[in-house]
């Protein structure tokens, strides 16, 4: 076993103590191939996750960036209006404070446009081997995800482009209208409004980036059957977002300690677990709605549906093999039932202290059908026999003819044992006699 043979063989050949591959192996459903692969590829998604990560990196520094620069700036800013302490006295400080942090602001989201499309290339290989992962296809990891990027980078391009100027605009109109003085309920729709629309992108983005991966469509062909899928789908889009979004939503509103050991498990795996829900989730909605009607595709990929035939067949071998295992109870005939004239409370009525000859004849009757009782039940516990299943007796042994023919071999055994015995002691005895008689003769001569 690979057990033995330490670690680097395990890592590089894998157990050599698991079952030969079959088709029925594969996982039935979505759900059951996320956790086969969360087991099995858990190295791989790592992996992924590592390359994702470093076309990542152009933007999570320009973000620490500016919030080093916004905690600086802030320090500078003369919020006391240099009453007491400096020349010349600032009245609007607090105005000039909020301007230069929108001025920040603007600066992060502008700049993050073209660093999200940097990342977006690292998620063309990304998505790419997912899509292999889920298809049950064997990957190189490294191999798989650049070539992923050198057949998909195009779309992942101009669809990273929108998402970064849809949250450029969330962002804008959240900072915005702190320093605008316009009605409340404006601000309101504003920022609705631009929140709806990031999440309708997102919702495109889904199936985009999947179906980028998969099929060989036009630059409209993806953008019209993304934003169809996202408009037909909302609810279950809403769900596997939010999923997807739980980790990020941590990050931010968990304490700093905590949030610092949730950043590092994102660093190894927070971008495969989206990019494989995602994926899941659009193969789904793919065999629904698309597979049948594209001409060479192939539903379930990855997956292993059982024929009704099948279920059925199954459904009769469990209901054999439980018929077979269960419990085969028996009565052991020497174990001697609770007597119930004596154990349940059976009893005689006591005699009276000037007891008469009734009384006598009373107590003799009690006794005597006590003792009746007590025999009776003696009598069926000696009668009773141990039973079984009725395929349990068709499969035991004939318990007769195994114990009797070894009897009769054994007894023949020791007949002929003594028999050989007897033959020894007879010869003994003779050539005792005829010793004796020689000896005799010898001195009779002497004599």
């Amino acid at each position: 076993m690979a057990k033995g043979k330490g670690l680097i063989y395990r890592l590089t050949m894998g157990r050599d103590d698991l079952p030969d591959f079959t088709p029925n192996r594969l996982p039935g459903t979505r759900w059951a191939q996320f956790r086969d692969i969360f087991k099995n590829r858990f190295g791989a998604l790592v992996k992924v996750n590592l390359l994702v990560l470093l076309f990542c990196l152009p933007a999570i520094a320009w973000f620490v960036i500016v919030n080093l620069l916004k905690t600086a700036d802030s320090a500078l800013v003369p919020y006391s209006g240099n009453i007491g302490f400096g020349y010349p006295v600032v009245n609007d400080a607090v105005q000039m404070g909020q301007l230069r942090a929108f001025s920040f602001e603007i600066q992060r989201w502008l700049v993050m446009i073209p660093l999200i499309m940097i990342a977006g290339i690292g998620l063309a290989g990304g998505f790419y081997v997912m899509r292999r992962l889920v298809w049950d296809q064997g990957i190189g990891v490294g191999g798989d995800f650049f070539r992923g990027i050198k057949y998909n980078f195009l779309p992942f391009l101009w669809s990273s482009l929108f998402v970064g100027v849809s949250l450029f605009l969330v962002m804008f109109n959240i900072r915005a209208y702190n320093i605008i003085e316009i009605h409340t309920a404006w601000k309101i729709v504003g920022i609705t409004v631009s929140v709806i629309q990031f999440i309708l992108i997102l919702f495109m983005l889904m199936f985009l980036t999947t179906q980028a991966v998969t099929y060989r469509l036009k630059t409209w062909g993806l953008i019209k059957n993304s934003f169809l899928f996202a408009i037909a789908l909302v609810p279950q889009n809403l769900f596997f977002l939010v999923l997807t979004a739980i980790p990020v939503l941590l990050l931010i509103f968990l304490p700093t300690f905590i949030s610092t050991i949730l950043i590092m498990l994102f660093c190894f795996i927070g971008f495969s677990f989206i990019m494989l829900v995602w994926t899941l989730y659009a193969h789904s909605m793919f065999d629904r709605f698309i597979n049948d009607k594209v001409e060479g595709a192939v539903k379930n990929r990855g997956l292993y549906k059982r024929t009704p035939e099948e279920i059925e067949r199954d459904r009769a071998e469990k209901a054999e093999r439980d018929r077979r295992t269960r419990n085969i109870r028996f009565n052991n005939p020497k174990k001697k039932k609770k007597v119930s004239s004596i154990d349940e409370g059976s009893s005689f009525a006591p005699l009276p202290t000037n007891f008469s000859r009734a009384d006598l004849e009373r107590l003799a009757a009690e006794k005597e059908k006590v003792k009746q009782e007590i025999d009776a039940e003696y009598d069926d516990v000696d009668g009773e026999d141990f039973y079984a299943d009725s395929d349990a007796v068709e499969q035991m042994p004939d318990l007769e003819t195994e114990t009797t023919e070894p009897a009769v071999e054994q007894s023949q055994e020791v007949e002929q044992s003594q028999e050989a015995e007897r033959s020894a002691d007879e010869a003994n005895d003779g050539a005792a006699k005829a010793q004796k008689a020689k000896l005799k003769i010898n001195g009779n001569k002497k004599k």
